[in-house]
């Protein structure tokens, strides 16, 4: 789908503020509130907007180790054992990869031993060749919006 001006418009104050009323929005973009809903409710039915949420500190709801973790995975067996870990509650990103590892996956616990039990239970099936576990030491730039 293409966007118009119209929808990159309303994308672009939504992620600036995304509890912004459709008035708010209204009156920021110069669309008629009619226009503004009719393009929501497009962007929404299109998947272009997946959904709203709390941008939430991990930290300060005390997740405070981020993994990241490289996978080897047996061939024939990826999409599997990815949909198996992206089912993990800790687990917030679960990337195929291209280079030495197959598999990228990005996580957060609240202490070792969540990460522990985490390694030594998901990421021990039968199919994961190897590992190698990465710890954030300091997030200096995450960003989940979409910046248009």
């Amino acid at each position: 789908m293409t966007l118009d001006n119209k929808d990159s418009e309303l994308l672009m104050q939504l992620t600036k503020n995304g509890k912004a009323s459709q008035r708010e929005l209204s009156g920021r973009t110069g669309l008629a509130l009619g226009t503004v809903n009719a393009h929501i409710k497009k962007l929404e039915n299109d998947k272009i907007i997946k959904g709203y949420f709390a941008d939430i500190d991990p930290e300060k709801v005390g997740f405070n180790l981020t993994a990241i973790i490289n996978l080897r995975i047996k061939k024939g067996t990826l999409m599997d054992v990815q949909a198996l870990i992206a089912n993990h509650p800790r687990v917030f990103g679960v990337y195929d990869v291209t280079g030495e590892w197959d598999s990228l996956i990005l996580a957060r616990f609240k202490n070792r031993e969540e990460m522990d039990k985490f390694i030594k239970t998901t990421l021990s099936q039968e199919y994961i060749e190897r590992s190698s576990t990465s710890l954030v030491l300091n997030t200096v730039k995450e960003e989940p919006r979409i910046i248009l």
